[in-house]
């Protein structure tokens, strides 16, 4: 075939590539969300990173041997690719490999096991790198349509994420995935070797498919999930699971599994019998299959809404499976609005409970942030799902969005309340108290800013042995309210926490706290002595926004030596896993950064000109592009509802655009001013984005989905249509002044992005979201300064060249 022919089948070769792998690294966050917990997200696209990175070093040490026999080796690494990727993940499944996040601050070897863990993901990413990138090398001169093709791949994988996550097991994907990287390879295999090649990956391609639907890897899950425990009680059983890109859900079954959430001690009735859904092995709501059986939240704190009064209008936010609307609808309320925005959970429930058929239940599959900007209704009662676990968390929530939890969401929420309206929000009693004094801020911050002078009037708090429930009335508490919740607490043996009058033998009457440093705290945060609580508690209490939307992120790192000192090393670690988690990953992800691509390109440097140029120029790319990507992945979880949908939507969209932006610049004629300004129009557009996108995406909450989608594409694509210029310029660049160059700039760019990837989810919890795209402007702004390094070396500063 001529060579017009062979590489137009190579640019839909490195599409379908890449699409493959961008489905797969889709794919992996959710597996690792499943089998270990859902901070392992920005882990896996700095892994993929690596890949590339590590891929680039390994083509600039070895380029001339690997051009020499790229006919051969291009499909070879394809094929590579797509065994590796359901490989890895049995691998990673096996004994020897086997990791636990619980574990990892109490084994020294689980630290180890991390590193392994984190290098076996590694390896398709970098054979699918080191293919991707001897085509860049090969065909610098049409670089532009390469990275179009590589990008607009890439933008297609996230869709076909997204469809594998409604249609298969968690493990049958990367046997898909695989497979359609053997395709790729077969678009290119040599023409003389032609045979040979067909019959080796067909035989690869019929294994793949036969694995993925006959015994595809199972889910090592974490000894710790709820799910594993659950699965160890007498009789337990999955009825029946399914996936989707909110997680994939399983129904359980025991004749041992009970539902008494803070049961007071006064209650001498029959616990009823349960099943239980769970998403990503986690709980995700008890199926109560009576309708009596929701009687027993009679005998919990949260009870106390429905003792001031009979509730018609009721919205139910993350309903989860439906307990708190069944407890409603059994109460009499005549409208109640459930609110969930993960469809299985609610389904697989109401093929139990048959919350669908209730007249008085209208069932809304949507995000609840999203229903409470959109809905105009007002409600006698808005309930928020109970918040924490039983006994405290380690902390593995950390990393993740609660924008539920945020000060708007509170606001939003106090604002759909008529006039003597309720809201209630049950917290688990952790040690040290962290998430009823963070409830108690956000509170107390949201009635101050509703002018509100006296909260301690609007505001009821009553405990159980193990439950806080937080009662926010709009109007001050009469008298009478007083009275009933008194009467309340006295007869299921509750103490008050917060109430008007309350005496200081109230609070400890029945349920009696040792350290009652909660009472005092909790006193000074409401009587407006927060700042000085937010500075000198041991761990961070300052309401979450949605600029730093991380409720359970409690851990300050400068308290960590004290709380050691308290409670040892491995428990003070324990207290707040997640956090460390990151930094532990941070500083792995550095070094093999360091060992994996920078190391070895020292070996080159001194056959390479333009070393500043190419250092800070690449450097500050790769750290721009991925904050940017961070950010916009973290401002869109809120905006479409669900992280793996702000995931595949952000990623998808700036490749896909990046891509457009790159086929542009092929065909350009620039000098290194028109690079410039290009990079000055990213700095500026950055900088405008800082600024006004929070705005934007809260004008927009209330919009269909379908416009949200449209939104999403142009608010995302704006910036990333030029973020996709200045690589392929810069590279083209280098290739028409020193070829030797590319694969060490790729490698810098590479390193930086690996780098970037954890060191953006941290700066996010630190500074919070519009800092950290102050801080992509930054980078980009350095790519801009390293230009005149150019300038002042070259004799012609103002030469034109095509590229």
């Amino acid at each position: 075939m001529g060579s017009f022919s062979y590489f137009n089948r190579l640019l839909f070769s490195i599409a379908l590539l890449s699409l493959s792998m961008i489905a797969y690294q889709l794919s992996l966050m959710q597996y690792l969300s499943i089998v270990q917990w859902y901070h392992f997200a920005y882990m896996v696209i700095a892994i993929a990173l690596l890949g590339f990175g590590a891929a680039g070093t390994f083509i600039a040490l070895f380029r001339k041997y690997l051009l020499g026999r790229i006919d051969y080796l291009l499909p070879l690494f394809m094929l590579l690719t797509g065994i590796f990727m359901p490989l890895v993940l049995w691998l990673s499944g096996q004994p020897f490999a086997r990791f636990d996040t619980y574990l990892l601050f109490v084994e020294r070897s689980q630290l180890w096991q991390l590193l392994l863990y984190e290098l076996l993901f590694f390896i398709p990413f970098f054979f699918c790198a080191l293919a991707i990138g001897l085509v860049f090398v090969k065909y610098t001169d049409r670089i532009g349509k390469l990275y179009f093709s590589n990008l607009a791949g890439s933008g297609m994988g996230g869709l076909a994420a997204i469809a594998l996550f409604w249609t298969v097991f968690p493990t049958q994907i990367p046997y898909i995935t695989g497979f359609l990287s053997l395709l790729s390879a077969l678009l290119i295999i040599p023409h003389h070797r032609k045979r040979i090649w067909m019959v080796s990956v067909g035989i690869t391609a019929v294994i793949l498919i036969l694995l993925a639907f006959s015994s595809p890897a199972t889910l090592p899950l974490s000894q710790y999930k709820s799910l594993s425990q659950t699965l160890d009680l007498p009789e337990a059983h999955i009825e029946k699971s399914a996936n989707s890109p909110h997680g994939w859900v399983q129904y359980v079954t025991s004749p041992v599994l009970r539902y008494a959430p803070g049961l007071s001690l006064s209650f001498t009735g029959e616990v009823p019998v349960i099943d239980v859904v769970f998403s990503n092995g986690e709980w995700a709501g008890a199926v109560l299959k009576s309708p009596g059986d929701s009687q027993i939240l009679d005998y919990t704190t949260s009870a106390v809404a429905w003792e001031l009064g009979n509730h018609k209008k009721v919205l139910v936010l993350d309903a989860d499976s439906g307990v708190r609307t069944q407890y409603a609808s059994l109460k009499g309320a005549s409208e109640i609005d459930h609110v969930e925005s993960h469809r299985l959970v609610t389904d697989f429930a109401e093929d139990q409970t048959e919350l669908a058929s209730d007249d008085a239940v209208t069932l809304h599959q949507q995000d609840s942030r999203s229903f409470l900007a959109q809905t105009k209704k007002s409600y006698n009662l808005i309930s928020l799902p109970p918040i924490g676990a039983f006994g405290g968390t380690a902390g593995l929530g950390a990393l993740q969005e609660e924008y539920l939890l945020t000060t708007r969401a509170f606001s939003l929420i106090y604002d759909r309340l008529e006039t003597d309206g309720f809201f209630e929000i049950t917290v688990w009693l952790d040690y040290p108290f962290r998430n009823p004094l963070k409830i108690a801020a956000t509170i107390s911050e949201i009635l101050a800013k509703k002018g509100i002078s006296h909260p301690k009037q609007h505001l009821v708090s009553l405990r159980s042995w193990n439950t806080l429930t937080f009662l926010v009335k709009k109007t001050p508490f009469s008298l009478t309210e007083v009275q009933a919740v008194r009467d309340f607490c006295d007869r299921l043996y509750f103490d008050p926490m917060l109430l008007p009058g309350i005496t200081p033998k109230e609070r400890n009457q029945y349920n009696m706290l040792e350290d009652q440093a909660l009472f005092s705290l909790t006193d000074s945060i409401i009587s407006g002595n927060r700042e000085n609580i937010y500075e000198n508690y041991d761990f961070h209490l300052r309401p979450a926004t949605d600029d730093k939307p991380y409720f359970s992120q409690f851990l300050r790192l400068k308290s960590l030596p004290h709380l050691q000192e308290i409670f040892g090393n491995q428990s003070a670690s324990f207290i707040e896993l997640g956090y460390l988690i990151v930094g532990v990953t941070f500083i792995q992800s550095l070094l093999l950064a360091f060992l994996l691509i920078l190391l070895p390109l020292f070996r080159l440097k001194k056959n390479i000109r333009n070393k500043g140029f190419t250092l800070v120029y690449f450097s500050g790319l790769g750290m721009g592009f991925m904050f940017v990507e961070i950010v916009l992945i973290q401002r869109f979880v809120l905006y479409l509802g669900h992280p793996v949908y702000s995931v595949a939507a952000v990623i998808s969209g700036m490749l896909l655009l990046s891509g457009f932006g790159s086929w542009l610049s092929s065909g350009l004629k620039l000098s290194i001013a028109g690079i410039q300004k290009i990079v000055l129009s990213i700095v500026l557009l950055l900088l405008l984005y800082a600024g006004i996108l929070p705005w934007l995406l809260e004008a927009g909450m209330g919009f269909s989905i379908w416009a949200k989608i449209l939104v999403s594409l142009v608010l995302i694509g704006l910036p990333s249509f030029f973020m996709g210029m200045p690589f392929p310029l810069g590279l083209h660049f280098l290739s028409q002044r020193n070829e030797e160059a590319v694969p060490w700039a790729w490698g810098i760019n590479g390193c930086l992005s690996v780098v970037s990837a954890s060191l953006a989810t941290i700066l996010a919890i630190e500074v919070g979201f519009s800092v950290l795209m102050l801080m992509a402007a930054a980078a980009y702004f350095i790519t801009l300064a390293s230009c005149f390094l150019i300038k002042k070396k070259s004799k012609t500063p103002g030469q034109a060249y095509k590229v």
